[in-house]
C-alpha cells in the first residue's frame, strides 16, 4: 500500500506540473481573458548581437465596455514595455507609451511600425521557432499569460530597435 501511495503522489505531482498553464510549452494561436480575445501572436527573430526584440498580436474586445492593456512582463529581457513606432518628418521614432486602448466591440493591433511589445536587454537571441511566455495586464480584464512563437520575416530583415531615436 505504501508503494501505491508513493506512486500515486508522484503521478499527481507530474500531472500538476504538466497541466499547469504557466508551465505549458505548446504554442496556442489564441488566448482569452474576460471579453478579450488575443490572436496572431508572434515575435520577430533577432540576430545574435541584438539586445532588443519585439512581439506582436491582435486584441479583439467582444465586450460592451472599453479595456486597456496597461502592462506587460517577460523573463526574456531586463525590461519589457509597450511601445509605439511612428514616422515623424521621414524618421522612424519609437516611444514608450505604457498602454494600448481596446475600445468595446473593436480591435487593437500590435504590429510592426505601430504599437508593439519591446524587449530591451535580451538575455539570449530570439530564434525561429522559439516559444516563450508573455504576461499581459489589462485594466478591467485582469492578467493573462500568452505563449509567443518566434518567426522569421521574408522582408529585408529584422529591425534593430537599439539604433532608433526615442521620441520625447
Amino acid at each position: 500500500m505504501k508503494k501505491f501511495s508513493s506512486a500515486m503522489a508522484i503521478a499527481v505531482a507530474l500531472l500538476i506540473v504538466i497541466k499547469t498553464p504557466s508551465q505549458a510549452h505548446s504554442h496556442k494561436k489564441m488566448a482569452a481573458v474576460g471579453d478579450l480575445l488575443i490572436t496572431e501572436i508572434w515575435a520577430r527573430t533577432t540576430p545574435k548581437p541584438a539586445k532588443t526584440g519585439a512581439a506582436f498580436f491582435m486584441i479583439k474586445n467582444n465586450g460592451k465596455t472599453d479595456d486597456t492593456l496597461i502592462g506587460v512582463s517577460s523573463k526574456l529581457a531586463k525590461k519589457t514595455e509597450i511601445h509605439q513606432s511612428s514616422m515623424e518628418k521621414g524618421i522612424m521614432k519609437m516611444r514608450h507609451v505604457g498602454k494600448v486602448s481596446v475600445p468595446a466591440g473593436e480591435m487593437a493591433f500590435l504590429k510592426p511600425g505601430s504599437f508593439h511589445i519591446m524587449f530591451m536587454g535580451l538575455y539570449n537571441p530570439i530564434n525561429k521557432g522559439d516559444e516563450f511566455p508573455l504576461t499581459l495586464i489589462f485594466k478591467k480584464s485582469g492578467t493573462l499569460t500568452i505563449m509567443v512563437k518566434a518567426k522569421e520575416l521574408m522582408d529585408k530583415g529584422t529591425m534593430d530597435h537599439s539604433k532608433m531615436k526615442k521620441a520625447e
